[in-house]
Order: C-alpha cells, then structure tokens, then sequence
C-alpha cells in the first residue's frame, strides 16, 4: 500500500486549494457578467481603422470615437483601442495583427472592405466591425446606413429654403455612402420643386480626397460664385473647406455626419446627422450584453441613425415654421416607406 509522506500531503492540499480558488475566481467573474447584463461577449483590446482625415475631422471619425468612449464607459469595460489610417503600412501586414492579439476590429469606411474580407477569414475568432461596406462571414457585421433618407431631407429642407434659387452637393468621391447622399439630395430638392437646378461636384477619386480640404473650398468657391446659395457637403474632412467657402461667400451650407452648426453659426443652416456614435454604442452594447451577430445591419431615419440637426428659427429668419412642418410629414411618409424614389434609390445600391 502506497503512503504519502507529510510534505506530499501538504503540497496536494495546496495544489487543491489553488484549484478551488481559480474555480471560485470563474464562476464569481460569469456570475458577475450575469449580474451586469454581460452574458455575450468580453472585449479586451480594439483596433480601429479611421476613415481618412483621422480623428479630429468633426464628424465620421469622431462620432465613432464618442461611441466607444459611451461604450467602455456604460458598460465598465476597457476596450484599450489602437487607431489605425488606411495608408499606415503595418494594416497590410497579417502578421502584425497576430501580435497584437486583438478581439475586436471596426473599419471606418469602404476602403477597409478587402482588408477585412482577407482578415476576417484569417482570424475567425476576431470580431469585425465595417462600417458603409459589406464584407461576408460570420465574424464580420456590415453596418450600412440609408443615407439617401437624409440626403432626401437636406434636399427638401435646401429647395424650401432656396426658393428657386439654384443648390449644389459636394461629395468626397463616388463611392455608394456618399453617392447615395447625393441622390437623395437630388431627389428631395425635385421633390419639393421639379425645375430647381441642383449643382454636382466631387472632390477626387480616391479616397485622399476626403482629407483634401483645399480641393473643397475651391469647388464650393465656384459654385457660390456662380448664384448657388446653398451647398450641401458629404465629403469628411475636406468638407471643413466647403464651410470656410461659404463662410467667406457670406452663403449657407448643409454640414454631414454630426451637427456642424458650431463651426459657422451663421452659415452652417443644418446638418444630416449620420449617428455612427449611437449606432456603434447600440451594436456594441448588444454584443456584450446577448453575443455578436454578423451579417448585415441597417440603419436609416426609422432607427434614429439618420436625422436633420435642429433648425434654428432665431438665427435664420427663412426656416419658419411651415418649413419645419413640411419637413416632418416627409420625414413621416420616410419611414412608413411612401416615397418611392427612395426605394429605387436603395435597390440601386444593393
């Protein structure tokens, strides 16, 4: 018969004790989550793939920011987020992102589309996150916004104010996001007055035009110039040049993505709200709380995601308040699906 010597016992003891110890540690930690809500998953370490212009652009990139800021705060987590630009050369190194061992990745923009095509099936246990594009796999959500609702907003809310004075709309690139920006505008500003001109311009061809403030300003210079009397800009960054144009023609401009009001009290009019701040801290909250849900999302004026800034009737005499309620029947007949135009628009792009 075997016999264990004191010091086997007490070495066994306190391998038990150190057993039953990470044991008590995991179930006090789940029923902790449970206790908080947190029963999907636990995120550790983020990447997050800027859209052009990097942080600081008032709009895109800084609505994402706040969005994880509201997140980590809400929900007592620690995201630890590394930003990345599209040209910094180590995002094209697979490698590189094995290093860093990171559990969720969000792509702001189009640009990121077959980065994450490639990583994603790479890092099947990784969490994706793009935004405006579509990338297939169960790890990865898509989220896809209407913005043609609110661009049909803008252009409504422009031709009212207009009164048959000529409009323009100045995007970063054709790209769908933004070229869906502009056939809604389009579309809202006919649908208001059928004969109003509505002037179109892009900044460049690849996506370093939405950085290219000056390119902007000089467009939108021409434009105003040439009798229109408000722009309205999708074009990231570089529409901080659209502002100062017409800020310097003493004229109006409809600003993008987050209320620009700020920049140019008496020149920015409205802006179409794109809420990538609330979207990403819904999705995000989601994934935490019930588990992450790939596939595609999408988000429009019915979910709250696309909206107009409020009109501000004391600054500008013209918005008044049949402008306003003009706009919000439309905004109605948006989300019970009346407006056919917009249908076709979004087939388009599908």
């Amino acid at each position: 018969m075997l016999r264990l010597n004191k010091n086997s016992r007490k070495n066994g003891n306190i391998i038990l004790v150190i057993v039953i110890a990470i044991i008590l540690i995991i179930i006090f930690t789940f029923a902790y989550r449970a206790y908080l809500g947190l029963a999907g998953n636990a995120y550790s370490k983020c990447a997050v793939f800027l859209a052009r212009g990097g942080g600081g652009d008032k709009g895109f990139n800084d609505l994402i920011a706040s969005g994880l800021y509201k997140t980590e705060k809400d929900m007592k987590v620690e995201l630890n987020v590394n930003s990345y630009q599209g040209d910094d050369k180590n995002i094209q190194d697979a490698s590189f992102f094995l290093k860093q061992k990171y559990d969720l990745l969000i792509g702001v923009g189009f640009e990121y589309e077959e980065l994450f095509s490639k990583l994603s099936k790479q890092f099947k246990k990784t969490h994706f996150i793009i935004i405006d594009s579509s990338v297939s796999g169960k790890n990865v959500a898509s989220l896809i916004f209407r913005e043609h609702e609110g661009g049909f907003l803008a252009g409504a809310f422009a031709a009212l104010v207009a009164k048959g004075k000529p409009i323009g709309f100045i995007g970063g690139m054709m790209i769908p996001p933004v070229e869906r920006f502009g056939d809604g505008f389009v579309e809202g500003a006919k649908y208001i007055n059928p004969k109003i001109k509505v002037e179109i311009r892009y900044v460049g061809k690849d996506p370093a035009a939405f950085a290219n403030k000056e390119e902007a300003k000089k467009l939108a210079m021409q434009l105003y110039k040439s009798g229109v009397l408000i722009i309205f800009h999708a074009a990231g960054a570089a529409g901080l040049g659209v502002i100062d144009a017409a800020v310097a023609s003493k004229k109006y401009v409809i600003g993008v993505d987050s209320d620009q009001s700020h920049l140019a009290p008496k020149n920015v009019i409205t802006s179409v709200e794109k809420r990538l701040d609330v979207v990403i801290y819904e999705f995000l909250t989601k994934a935490i709380k019930d588990g992450f849900k790939g596939g595609k999302h999408n988000f429009g004026v019915k979910e709250r995601a696309i909206r107009l800034s409020n009109l501000d009737y004391s600054k500008f005499k013209f918005i008044t308040p049949e402008v306003e309620g003009r706009l919000d029947k439309i905004q109605k007949e948006i989300i019970e699906e009346k407006i056919g135009v917009l249908k076709s628009i979004k087939n388009l792009y599908d």
